[in-house]
C-alpha cells in the first residue's frame, strides 16, 4: 500500500519557529516518562484545568507559561531539543492552530500560496464528493463528458455494491486521488483516478453552469485537502487516508483509516477505519471498526433507522465467519439503534470527552 508521503504535491514548506513563544521545559524524568527523543515532532492540546490552560502531552500535564496565549483545545506541535540546561520542546507552527498575538500575518509566515493555505484552512463540511458521487447526481455529469473513452473511465472507477471485494476496496483506495501525482511521477503514465476524472467533467462543463462548476471545483478541493492531512499525519508519523468509494447501484461509502503514530518501540498501535453511507431500505450507518495489533476486531454500528439494527445483529453470525476466514476475530460488537454523536476536534484529544450514551 502506498503512503501518503509518496504523493507528489507542491513541496510543504517546514515548520518555522513560532515568534515570541518560549519553549517548555522538560525534566529528563518526564521526557522518559512519555518517551520523547531528540528532533521528534509531538503534538500537545491546551485544556482547561480548574481554570488554569495546562499543556497535556501523551496524558501528561506539563506546566507552559506561555499555555494562556491559547485557547482550550488548541493543538501545538513541538519539536524536542536538548541542550546543556536539559530537555525542551520547542513549538512550532502547525496548520491547526493560530497564535492570536503574532505580529507576522501567517501567509507571510508560512512562506505558502493562498491555494496552500485554502485547502489547510477549509472549513469542515460535508462531504462533497460523496454527494457529487450519488448515482442520480453524477449520471448527468458522466453523460455530458465529450471524450469517447468517458463512459469506459467511469466503469473503472465506479463499480457495484454487488460486486464489493478487498480487492475493489484497494483498487478504490489507489484511485482515491490521493496518489495521482506520485503514479504520474513514478509511472509516466497514472492510472485514472477520482481527481482526474473531476478535473475532466471540470473542462467539459459549460461556463453558465454556476452551480456544476462549484460542485465540481469543491469536490476536487476536498481531494487535495485530504491529501495534505495526509502528509501531515506522515509528518507526525500517524497515517490518515480520507477518501470515497463510489458505486453505480448505490450511495457512495466515506471510508476514514486512520493509525496513531507508530514508533520502533510500539508497533502495537491500533488502526481505525471508519465508514459511513445511507441507503433507501437500511437509512444512514456509521461503522467504527478497531483492528488491534493481536488480529482482534471491535466493531461499533450507528443505525438511525429502526430495524436497521436486528438486521445487524441477525447478519453478526455470518459476519463473524467471514472475518474469520481472514484470520480476524471479532471480539465485540455494540450495535446502537441511534445517529453516530458528533463531537467536535478539538474535543476529541486525550482527557477531553467520554460519550457514554448507549
Amino acid at each position: 500500500m502506498l503512503g501518503p508521503e509518496q504523493i507528489n504535491l507542491s513541496p510543504r514548506p517546514p515548520p518555522v519557529p513560532m515568534e515570541g513563544i518560549a519553549a517548555a521545559r522538560v525534566s529528563e524524568q518526564v521526557a522518559k516518562a512519555i518517551g520523547l527523543r531528540d528532533n521528534q515532532i509531538v503534538r500537545g492540546i491546551i485544556e482547561d484545568r480548574g481554570g488554569l490552560l495546562k499543556l497535556v502531552l501523551n496524558n501528561r500535564e506539563l506546566d507552559w507559561d506561555d499555555s494562556r496565549r491559547f485557547k482550550p483545545g488548541d493543538r501545538i506541535d513541538f519539536r524536542v531539543e536538548s541542550s546543556i540546561y536539559g530537555r525542551s520542546l520547542r513549538p512550532i507552527l502547525g496548520a491547526e492552530v493560530k497564535v492570536a498575538s503574532a505580529s507576522i500575518p501567517v501567509p507571510a509566515a508560512l512562506g505558502a500560496s493562498p491555494r496552500l493555505l485554502s485547502l489547510l484552512y477549509r472549513p469542515v463540511m460535508p462531504s462533497m464528493v460523496n454527494q457529487l458521487f450519488r448515482p442520480q447526481t453524477m449520471a448527468p455529469f458522466v453523460d455530458q463528458l465529450a471524450a469517447a473513452n468517458a463512459r469506459q473511465i467511469a466503469d473503472q472507477l465506479i463499480t457495484s455494491m454487488q460486486r464489493i471485494t478487498p480487492d475493489v476496496v484497494r483498487s478504490g483506495l489507489l484511485s482515491s486521488g490521493l496518489f495521482g501525482e506520485y503514479m504520474l511521477m513514478q509511472q509516466g503514465a497514472s492510472r485514472p483516478d477520482l481527481k482526474q476524472f473531476l478535473r475532466n467533467l471540470l473542462k467539459s462543463t459549460a461556463p453558465n453552469q454556476a452551480r456544476a462548476i462549484a460542485e465540481l471545483t469543491g469536490a476536487i478541493d476536498e481531494i487535495e485537502s485530504r491529501q495534505i492531512e495526509g502528509l501531515q499525519a506522515q509528518q507526525n508519523r500517524e497515517l490518515s487516508y480520507h477518501f470515497v468509494l463510489p458505486f453505480f447501484d448505490a450511495n457512495p461509502v466515506s471510508v476514514h483509516i486512520e493509525r496513531e503514530a507508530m514508533y520502533a518501540d510500539n508497533a502495537d498501535v491500533d488502526w481505525v477505519i471508519n465508514l459511513h453511507t445511507e441507503t433507501d431500505s437500511l437509512g444512514e450507518l456509521w461503522l467504527k471498526t478497531t483492528l488491534k495489533a493481536n488480529s482482534q476486531l471491535e466493531m461499533i454500528l450507528w443505525a438511525d433507522q429502526p430495524g436497521s439494527v436486528d438486521i445487524a445483529r441477525t447478519a453478526s453470525a455470518d459476519l463473524k465467519g467471514r472475518l474469520r476466514d481472514f484470520g480476524l476475530e471479532l471480539t465485540k460488537l455494540t450495535l446502537l439503534d441511534a445517529r453516530r454523536p458528533s463531537i467536535d476536534s478539538a474535543l476529541s484529544g486525550p482527557g477531553q470527552v467520554v460519550d457514554v450514551r448507549t
